[in-house]
């Protein structure tokens, strides 16, 4: 799943040394970024993607990922289980926060605590839910006990940012904001925050790990294509992030690098209801019952739709055909996973036996302004029904009000809609995130993402055994029966994962991560 270079210009090196100009490389040790997302909380325990990207630079976790998501050490350099339900990590020794303060176990014990107690929407508390406890063990060892076994908890425990215990109950997104707050042990330092423009970081000396080459690091907000791209082309940035495969000719003077990223596109159908919502049929009357909760009908969608021929004609290299729930490199993966072939005959038997011989009327919902072509991918895949019978109209709406008719629209607060593409990842590079969020019955806990209300008993049993092992082999092999038991079922229908683009000036080099995030920590000289 590594990256594929799909431009690559060689720099000559001339024995001596070699002269860079300031017009090409901004400063000498000065780096300039051009995001797509802005910083939208300077809190560290505010989960969002976009800020993590940012706040990585500043803050880190005990335990890191590679480039697949999988883990690897930290801020702890080891980690075991001391017994089934409790978790030790041990410290990495010689790290000092930015106010100079050695890190120690109190650090961490306060920053998990925080991440599970700080209130809001989007807050880490869901990925600290099997937690009960945190300890001190020793200057350097922290004991987490959980409510039950978790296997993936260093792996979530990877995205909790540790902050100086020091900071007490003073800590605020105002005091982050401002820069009081904003003490890490990373690679940089906090040193402003324009909203809306840019962040500006400048290079921690007393860094632990590898010296950076960048003195300061600019992380400039723009996210617009054309603008990104234009900022990149007149020398305002170094390096840009996001770039579709439709601007590679506009920025052939550029090198351009991509990946595979975790974030998969796939199709919801509603499988709970017995009158859908946006379902009639042919003749625009109520149906007696909805199709969806009918194997074949659900069959036939899978046999419509041409993934390759959406990569090929609509995404381009903007994304990667898939039929599993997470790609090649990630713990879950499964490569002899095969969905159904593209076989519009065999697609419109299926219907005529489950009893649609003329198909019927359907409503896609979906974003117009969150996935890459989010609008045009529903306008194919609408097409594609068609051929088959099922007339099908979309209705794509900003993500924003989109998310929130999903969640919770419908009558009793039930998700609104029949049909969907929607969005998500593992973003911790395991499937039985997935498998737990989207594919799980909901309760208890599990299926918070399962808009379809999908359930079969067996699969949920597979992913509850899998939740419950220490066994890493094991719970591979659970996870790839459960995951194949429920695509079987086409619980949902995997179209793509989206990849990740990045341009930078041709002296630059990045060695990208299936995050998509951009960090001056993977950007280099040649």
């Amino acid at each position: 799943m590594w990256h594929a270079v799909r431009r690559f210009s060689s720099l000559v090196l001339l024995l001596g040394s070699v002269f860079v100009s300031t017009m090409e490389v901004g400063l000498a040790d000065e780096l300039k970024i051009g995001l797509k997302a802005e910083l939208t909380s300077a809190d560290p325990h505010v989960l969002n993607g976009p800020n993590r990207n940012v706040l990585n630079h500043v803050y880190e976790t005990l335990v890191a990922s590679d480039g697949n998501l999988r883990p690897r050490p930290g801020l702890a350099l080891s980690w075991r289980l001391v017994n089934p339900t409790t978790w030790e990590f041990r410290l990495r020794p010689g790290v000092k926060f930015h106010n100079g303060a050695a890190l120690s176990a109190e650090d961490v014990k306060y920053s998990l605590e925080r991440a599970m107690k700080l209130t809001g929407a989007r807050t880490y508390r869901s990925y600290l839910r099997d937690v009960d406890s945190v300890s001190i063990a020793g200057p350097d060892i922290v004991h987490v006990k959980l409510k039950t076994i978790s296997p993936t908890l260093p792996e979530n425990l990877g995205l909790v940012a540790i902050i100086p215990h020091s900071l007490g109950d003073h800590a605020s997104e105002e005091s982050f904001a401002d820069g009081k707050s904003a003490i890490g042990t990373g690679p940089y330092r906090y040193v402003q925050w324009k909203r809306g423009e840019s962040v500006l970081l400048a290079r921690n000396p007393d860094y632990w790990g590898p010296r950076e080459p960048w003195d300061k690091v600019w992380l400039q907000f723009i996210p617009r294509e054309p603008a990104r791209a234009a900022a990149l082309i007149s020398g305002g940035v170094d390096i840009i992030s996001d770039v579709p495969a439709n601007q590679e000719a506009s920025l052939k003077n550029f090198d351009t690098v991509s990946v595979t990223s975790y974030m998969l596109n796939y199709l919801m159908l509603d499988q709970f209801r017995d009158d859908s919502p946006y379902i009639k049929d042919a003749n625009g009357q109520p149906l007696p019952r909805n199709p969806f909760k009918d194997l074949k009908v659900r069959q036939a969608v899978a046999h419509a739709i041409n993934r390759e021929g959406l990569i090929r004609f609509l995404m381009k290299a903007d994304a990667t055909a898939t039929e599993q729930l997470v790609p090649k490199g990630f713990f879950g993966n499964d490569p002899t996973q095969k969905g159904l072939p593209y076989d519009v005959k065999a697609a419109r038997g299926l219907l005529a036996q489950a009893g649609y011989p003329n198909g019927f009327r359907l409503t896609m919902h979906c974003s117009n302004n969150r996935y890459i072509n989010d609008a045009k991918l529903c306008e194919a895949i609408a097409q594609a029904l068609n051929q088959i019978g099922i007339k099908t109209e979309v209705a794509a709406m900003p993500f924003s009000v989109f998310l929130t008719r999903l969640a919770g629209g419908g009558a009793n607060g039930e998700p609104e809609f029949s049909m969907a593409l929607l969005g998500t990842g593992a973003v911790t590079g395991d499937s039985l995130t997935l498998l737990t969020a989207m594919i799980h019955s909901p309760g208890k806990g599990s299926g918070a993402n399962n808009y379809g209300r999908y359930g079969n008993p067996a699969v949920d049993a597979l992913i509850d055994k899998a939740g419950a092992t220490n066994d890493a082999d094991q719970r591979l092999q659970l996870q790839k029966q459960a995951a194949r038991l429920a695509l079987q079922d086409e619980a949902v229908i995997p179209l793509q994962h989206i990849n990740v683009a990045w341009a930078m000036k041709k002296q630059l080099t990045i060695v990208p991560s299936a995050d998509g995030f951009t960090m001056a920590t993977q950007v280099r000289r040649k």
